[in-house]
């Protein structure tokens, strides 16, 4: 009679292994794939952002108003995002707004927006930055606007750009948007300048790391801080 022969545990242990460990291989690098898709994403919305503002400079000799954010569904949301919707009406210098793909809110997830929020954008005159507050939330820009940035929040879904107390890694100065172009503080200061570098997403640090992902345009501003910032959003 012919014998029929399987496979032994000890194979199927080994065949088990085998695939245990390319599995640990391949989901990782697709993980990471799929992250520096969203970063390419980012910075081609930014860009598309970027040559809208410019359009928009063009025709009134300003750019837009800061934007908080896209977290619309706020107490007092029509004034939260009104500078990406300078670009979308009357005029549209953009056709759609785009969101940002690692963005949930930094003010918490709410039951009205099931989307993420919008980037992130200050604007202001080099060298004056901001004027008083308006209301608790809200700063008015000083128009004209010559200079600005836009932010998304990077692949550690943190908004680096809040205040010293809730950014991670804890920092000094406070980079918020409303507040740009952050001229009350030490553009040459190498704190200053040390806080700002860790402020940019690097992926040479690991694709899930601290840091947004920024782009500023305008006239840029003296000092050190903005050598870094400009150079940074250039790559």
């Amino acid at each position: 009679m012919r014998k029929e022969r399987g496979f032994t545990l000890i194979e199927l242990l080994i065949v088990v292994a085998i695939i245990a460990i390319l599995a640990a291989i391949a989901i990782p690098n697709f993980l990471e794939a799929q992250t520096r898709a969203k970063v390419s994403r980012v910075k081609n919305d930014l860009r598309s952002l970027a040559m809208a503002q410019e359009a928009y400079f063009v025709e009134w000799n300003s750019y837009t108003k800061y934007d908080r954010g896209g977290d619309d569904w706020l107490p007092g949301g029509q004034f939260v995002i009104e500078g990406w919707k300078q670009l979308t009406t009357p005029v549209a210098y953009i056709t759609n707004l785009p969101h940002d793909p690692f963005g949930g809110s930094r003010y918490g997830a709410s039951s009205q927006s099931s989307s993420p929020p919008l980037y992130e954008l200050g604007t202001g005159e080099a060298g004056v930055g901001p004027a008083a507050p308006r209301s608790g939330i809200d700063t008015p820009m000083t128009r004209p606007a010559n200079t600005y940035f836009m932010s998304g929040k990077g692949p550690d879904h943190l908004d680096q750009t809040a205040s010293a107390s809730g950014r991670i890694p804890p920092g000094t100065f406070n980079f918020a948007e409303y507040l740009y172009p952050w001229v009350s503080l030490q553009a040459d200061s190498p704190a200053m300048v040390a806080e700002a570098l860790g402020l940019l997403y690097d992926p040479t640090n690991g694709t899930v790391s601290w840091g947004d992902i920024m782009r500023f345009g305008g006239q840029k501003p003296a000092g050190q801080v903005w050598d870094v910032f400009y150079s940074a959003s250039s790559r």
